[in-house]
């Protein structure tokens, strides 16, 4: 079953018309719903993922795509508030909120490997708050 059946989404208007804004919101989208495949193929084999809060680093693909299955509390509601992108750098911020428990306010910071829109993301910096 996938995991945002039933979920509402919330994403800026405008972020249609920017190419690299969708791979960002597309990419959030498949962390919350497990979706290892976009995920490879979005994200470089080599990619670092900081927690900043935690000060953890999952490095590689294989340690990232690995910790899809590590929460499994179902999700009611997405509001995306901003999706900012500027040459091979993006941010993309909102919360997530739970049946159970309490929101996630979360920013990503991501980098990619080039500016293009073929560039994949090379390192992820997340900042969560649950609240």
């Amino acid at each position: 079953m996938d995991p945002l059946t039933n979920v509402t989404m919330t994403i800026p208007k405008g972020c249609d018309n920017a190419p690299r804004k969708k791979i960002v919101i597309d990419l959030i989208v498949a962390f919350l719903a497990k979706d290892g495949d976009t995920i490879r193929t979005n994200v470089s084999e080599s990619a670092v993922w900081i927690n900043i809060a935690t000060s953890e680093e999952l490095r590689g693909i294989d340690q990232i795509v690995s910790r899809l299955d590590e929460n499994d509390q179902q999700l009611t509601d997405v509001e995306v508030s901003s999706v900012i992108t500027h040459g091979k750098f993006a941010s993309i911020d909102g919360v997530v909120h739970y049946e159970d428990g309490p929101a996630l306010y979360f920013c990503e910071v991501l980098t990619f490997t080039n500016a293009s829109n073929k560039g994949v993301v090379k390192e992820m910096k997340s900042y969560h708050v649950l609240k």
